[in-house]
């Protein structure tokens, strides 16, 4: 795993206290991990717990992952930050994406079209507003006029990541941000779906080599090998039959649909124990690393060559316990 980064995204289920992240995100530190990621749903608000995890850390890098760019105008984003960046000595990362017309239209109340273009222009701002100088834009959904930042952010040059796992939001990623954050898209298509990343880079003259990559994979390394395994295909079956076309298409679109629709059509039937088993071992190997300690060094050297930053997403139903145990086993790994 020498070869990169380790990233811890928090868990976003309204049971894990804050405190509770905080303590996680101190485990990761402690373990060797590199990043830790602060998630934000329809429950707590990211930049909040991000001011009291850089109080409770050292040296780990913390960033949003994901803050919508529906739910804040582009210039609060930069706002955030910058200041989270101050309040952690240089050590920010901004994670931004869509989220989903579900979420950002039932809950926020605002518009998701045109989505691709609002991460577009908020990119864009949230650039000119780091850098220090005066902003002034003219775009198609934002008019901003002669403001500027009221103190000098540490890093000018915020690394900015972008979740996206369609062909024209990755190629728009290539174009205008600092990474790449593939979420559920098979480890095998990986190299693949990087072409649109390197033909977005190469349209605005930038090098495709300095874009990273972040893939976010369902981890759960555990003793009881079985469980981890258990609660990993909890999640997929989750995320492929209830959330969307976004997370159904990122499996069935990269040679799983048979396995996506079986899951789908059975978890819409309400038989969700049978979705759960109908997460076949190979797609449970290509887009989560689960199991026993001594039985999943190899899944974590599929990404080699790949990732530049590995994200190990806990599943959705893994206990606090579960969670700080696959940390453990994780920084043994490493050591």
């Amino acid at each position: 795993m020498e070869s990169y980064d380790l990233a811890l995204p928090l868990p976003a289920t309204g049971d894990v206290t804050t405190t509770e992240q905080c303590e996680l995100a101190s485990a990761a530190e402690a373990a060797g991990f590199n990043l830790v990621f602060v998630p934000e749903t329809w429950g707590r608000e990211a930049f909040t717990r991000l001011g009291y995890l850089a109080a409770n850390t050292e040296t780990i890098r913390l960033g949003t992952g994901i803050v919508p760019v529906h739910s804040r105008s582009p210039a609060l984003i930069a706002q955030g930050a910058a200041t989270l960046d101050e309040l952690t000595d240089g050590r920010a990362v901004l994670g931004l994406g869509l989220s989903g017309p579900e979420v950002i239209e039932n809950w926020h109340g605002v518009d998701f079209r045109p989505a691709l273009r609002r991460q577009r222009e908020t990119i864009d701002i949230v650039r000119r507003v780091l850098s220090g100088d005066e902003v002034t834009y003219d775009g198609r959904l934002f008019d901003l006029r002669q403001f500027r930042l009221r103190f000098e952010p540490l890093q000018s040059d915020i690394p900015i990541y972008v979740a996206a796992q369609g062909a024209t939001n990755i190629e728009l990623t290539g174009g205008f941000a600092d990474g790449w954050m593939p979420n559920r898209i098979p480890v095998s298509a990986l190299s693949e779906k990087r072409k649109h990343l390197k033909r977005g880079a190469r349209k605005q003259d930038r090098d495709p080599a300095g874009i990273a990559t972040i893939p976010w994979a369902a981890t759960c390394v555990l003793e009881d090998g079985e469980r981890a395994r258990a609660r990993c295909r909890e999640m997929i079956a989750f995320y492929v039959g209830a959330m969307g076309d976004f997370h159904y298409d990122a499996v069935a679109d990269h040679g799983f649909r048979e396995t996506a629709d079986r899951i789908q059509n059975r978890w819409q039937s309400g038989e969700k124990n049978t979705a759960r088993k109908a997460v076949s071992e190979e797609l449970l190997e290509e887009i989560a690393i689960a199991g026993s300690p001594d039985g999943v060094g190899h899944l974590f050297e599929r990404y080699k060559g790949i990732a530049d930053t590995l994200a190990l997403l806990p599943p959705t139903t893994a206990s606090v316990e579960e969670i700080r145990e696959t940390i453990d086993n994780v920084g043994d790994l490493l050591a």
